[in-house]
């Protein structure tokens, strides 16, 4: 979960209830700690915070930091301990051991395959009774500290009849990876080291267990071979000198032999679960591939449409529609992860040209028709709906609205506030955070009014960030207090095109401007303008209009100078009722962000 990078979107002191809350989930979550064990986690005057994260795969969680470390993380209402957590109390979870190689593939976001798994010296019993999903650690043979935390995949019922075959635990956070980097970065500590006849136990043991599952699959030649192999050990062992038989400590050393051979043999059956793991990455593959094929397809669809278009446009009217039928297309579970990542490794191979209008808006300018890929798809390609039918049907019934959110950004004026929460200049917070981190601030330093506890009494700090030179004010209501903290911060915005990951950009977001000009004679026409801003292809939007109005349309540049230079769209005659009626209907853009639409009411009242 946390082996690629994460994005933080928040990052607050607790209060007070919350750290009761935090307790009392926690001791639901580990009903074998004691209370006094839970203080010592969660103390009563250390500072803990709570990050709320967004992984790179799309999963909201919350991070409770002691002190800046990472001590739990929260994952669908599931708590679970980090390793800094575990290194003190190591037995809190069912835990299962492994082999250290196999840590490196843990590291690499793999999850734990349970031919991979020791088992004690007593069997599959002394494992003890467990549901799947439960929570557990893993740890690495010779060391009690965990390395990894996750949930189970398999009950201890699955294990008593289907031996170990499959995955055992997906593993959520790992000892290295980026949470773990968030803390102290402390060592894995060495816990308890296991006695070597322990080990060769638990090794014999486990083969047993691995050949009552492989009875089935063993071939005579490989019965042969073991015998001869285990001969061959024999006699080498008659031949050892008096240091190998110190070092055995008093051990058989055909049995010590045999273990080693065993532990060679678990580590094969390792290997050999790896090419189960790489169906995950066939997945990946076939995702890939039906991603392509859409691609490919797409293109062929766009054969007479005007070009740029937008790369939104370009996934929602024409990619996602090329998924053949019964298919699910997710960017998010190919190699990929991002459209844009997509696009730019199709430019790369010489079939597109990408290019940014502005931020977090990219174009698709060109198609290279005689690329040998497309020439040589085309020459195989199904028979395609015409362009015109594929675009009216997807562009009316499956565009998605886009997310925006109207953000502040921590300017430097308010940075002595805000840094106390571990905000830097520049951090992002919705209208939430702000009062939440200014509630925060307040409560800490006892600033709420002993005689009215709707007003704060400004200290210094407040007094110097929020007053005028002229202005002679000790307290100030909540609201006001808000407000002016608000006007200090600077404003920018976050929006979510479809098929997209959010962009934030600087500033208060542009509206959609809609206006009717007076041409020669007496002629009008309509114009609209910033329609990228919201992810809407201006060339797509004047063709539909087209339709609708039945009148004539045209895209051109924005005249004059801009700093992120656009296309309008030119609509003949008074549109204004039609152009609403779209942005407002079919692409269910917000009224607020829709200048002119007081142009249709006194159009209403023109006709009245």
């Amino acid at each position: 979960m946390f082996h690629k990078p994460f994005r933080v979107k928040s990052n607050t002191a607790i209060r007070g209830s919350d750290r009761r809350k935090l307790r009392s989930d926690v001791s639901n979550a580990f009903p074998n700690l004691s209370q006094d064990k839970i203080t010592e986690i969660i103390p009563n005057k250390e500072e803990i915070s709570v990050m709320r994260v967004m992984t790179h795969s799309g999963q909201n969680v919350t991070v409770f930091c002691l002190s800046g470390e990472p001590i739990f993380f929260e994952v669908e209402k599931k708590v679970f301990p980090t390793v800094y957590t575990l290194w003190k109390f190591p037995d809190l979870l069912l835990s299962f051991k492994t082999w250290p190689p196999v840590f490196e593939k843990l590291q690499g976001g793999a999850d734990l395959m349970l031919p991979g798994v020791i088992l004690p010296s007593e069997g599959l019993s002394a494992v003890g009774r467990f549901e799947r999903g439960t929570l557990c650690s893993v740890c690495l043979k010779g060391n009690r500290a965990p390395v990894a935390i996750g949930t189970t995949l398999v009950s201890s019922k699955d294990l008593l009849e289907d031996g170990l075959r499959g995955k055992g635990v997906k593993i959520e956070h790992v000892y290295l990876d980026l949470l773990w980097a968030h803390g102290s970065k402390t060592q894995l500590p060495q816990l308890e080291e296991i006695n070597a006849e322990a080990e060769i136990a638990d090794v014999n043991d486990h083969m047993q267990e691995l050949s009552l599952n492989e009875t089935e699959d063993i071939n005579q030649k490989e019965v042969e071979e073991t015998e001869s192999s285990d001969s061959f050990a024999q006699k080498d062992n008659e031949k050892e000198d008096d240091i190998s038989v110190e070092e055995s400590d008093g051990t058989d050393p055909v049995a010590t032999s045999a273990a080693n051979a065993d532990s060679n043999e678990v580590e094969q059956e390792f290997l050999e679960s790896e090419n189960e793991t790489n169906s995950q990455d066939k997945l990946l593959e076939n995702m890939d591939d039906l991603l392509e094929y859409c691609f490919f397809c797409a293109l062929l669809r766009m054969k007479k449409v005007e070009l740029p278009v937008l790369t939104s446009t370009f996934f929602r009217s024409y990619l996602l529609p090329s998924r053949p039928e019964g298919k699910s297309l997710d960017i998010k579970k190919s190699s990929y992860k991002k459209l844009s990542k997509f696009l730019q490794c199709m430019q790369e191979r010489g079939l597109i040209s990408v290019q940014e209008a502005s931020k977090g808006v990219d174009h698709i300018t060109s198609i290279t028709w005689d690329n040998p890929e497309l020439k040589d798809f085309k020459a195989n390609a199904p028979v395609f709906e015409s362009v015109n039918e594929k675009v009216s049907s997807t562009s009316s019934c499956s565009t998605e609205p886009p997310c925006i959110e109207e953000l502040f950004s921590v300017s430097a004026a308010l940075l002595p506030i805000f840094s106390e929460f571990g905000f830097r200049k520049n951090d992002v917070l919705n209208h939430a955070g702000v009062r939440t981190t200014m509630t925060n601030y307040v409560k800490a330093h006892n600033l709420v009014s002993n005689e009215d506890k709707r007003v704060v009494v400004l200290d210094p700090s407040l007094t110097k960030i929020l007053l005028n030179k002229n202005e002679n004010i000790e307290v100030l209501p909540w609201d006001r207090l808000f407000e002016r903290v608000s006007s200090k911060m600077n404003n920018c915005h976050r929006i979510t095109l479809p098929g997209q990951e959010p962009i934030v950009r600087k500033g208060k977001i542009e509206s959609i401007e809609i206006k009717v000009e007076q041409r020669m004679g007496n002629k009008k026409v309509t114009l609209i303008r910033n329609l990228e801003s919201y992810g809407i292809d201006p060339q797509e939007f004047a063709h539909n209009v087209q339709i609708k109005a039945a009148s004539s349309t045209s895209v051109s540049q924005l005249p004059g100078k801009h700093t992120t230079p656009g296309l309008q769209v030119l609509v003949q005659g008074n549109q204004v009722d039609i152009l609403a009626k779209f942005l407002l209907d079919e692409y269910k853009i917000p009224k607020k962000y829709i200048n002119g639409l007081d142009l249709l009411k006194s159009g209403k009242k023109k006709k009245k």
